[in-house]
């Protein structure tokens, strides 16, 4: 009889909690670390842990497995709460680990980039964040590189999806951006998050070979504009704007060109293909 394979995730929030799905339905033991144990989906092993506390990481003993996925998020929307959990936090777990993983996937964020003149950027492009969370982030890939374990770093774009419904109340509520400067953005639905995370886990498996580092991004860098416009005609809504131009992150445009060489079919190649089911479920959810 083959031996059980092990998934640890840290940090098992929604993205966490579909890939444990996966691997859980092929029988692996799936164990998944966060605060709140209770938004664990069923049948993962409960590790409750804080990784700002390591006395609560401590108490769980030294931690193994097959496959380590960390997907973490801020402790506070500050530098502070930044470096805590995605350098401090993450050096905690990572000295808990018995035995090297035979991969670890970090998730990281496009945030690295501080591009902002609709550049093309790809995984090799400079990585200068001017912004405390993309620093952190880019301190957090080198310390995941450092281990010297097999790894792979996803730097992606704005997630969307079920339930995740931002961008929709946004234009509902005429807080379109305005049409000039134009801001190119970057996105991936989450089914392709836990799709393409799954992809390398199978890809290590079967012994081929991965990067270091991905850009998790579907085909299309669009403008927000175009975003917004797309979304206001499905909705039926006047495209509005209370006259904000996007400050928070820099105009660019990723490529995905090494996750689609590394086999992985993307589910919803565009936006116009992923908000489809978003806009359903939102109709329903609704009542519209």
């Amino acid at each position: 009889m083959a031996e059980q394979k092990s998934l640890l995730i840290i940090g098992c929030g929604d993205i966490g909690n579909g890939l444990a799905d996966i691997y859980l339905a092929r029988n692996w033991q799936v164990l998944g670390m966060r605060r709140n144990i209770d938004k664990l989906a069923a049948g993962i092993t409960a590790l409750a842990a804080d990784v700002c506390e390591p006395q609560t990481v401590a108490k769980l003993g030294p931690l193994q497995a097959d496959y380590l996925l960390i997907t973490l998020t801020p402790a506070g929307y500050g530098a502070e709460g930044y470096r805590a959990v995605f350098e401090d936090g993450l050096n905690t777990v990572l000295a808990a680990m018995a035995t090297p993983p035979k991969l670890v996937l970090f998730v990281s964020s496009t945030g690295v980039y501080a591009q902002a003149h609709h550049e093309w950027i790809d995984e090799g492009s400079a990585t200068e964040p001017d912004r405390f969370s993309g620093k952190s982030l880019l301190k957090a890939e080198q310390i995941v590189a450092a281990t010297q374990w097999p790894y792979a770093n996803i730097r992606f774009g704005g997630i969307y999806g079920s339930g995740r419904w931002q961008m929709l109340n946004k234009v509902l509520d005429g807080d379109c951006a305005p049409a000039e400067p134009v801001h190119y953005t970057n996105r991936i639905h989450r089914d392709d998050c836990v799709g393409f995370l799954s992809h390398l886990i199978d890809k290590a498996e079967a012994n081929e070979a991965i990067e270091p580092c991905y850009l998790g991004v579907d085909d299309e860098p669009a403008s927000i504009q175009d975003v917004q416009s797309w979304l206001a005609d499905e909705l039926n809504v006047v495209y509005a704007t209370k006259g904000q131009a996007i400050a928070r992150t820099g105009s660019k445009r990723c490529a995905n060109k090494l996750l689609r060489e590394s086999g992985y079919q993307l589910k919803y190649p565009t936006f116009r293909q992923g908000f489809v089911p978003v806009l359903e479920e939102w109709r329903k959810t609704e009542g519209n």
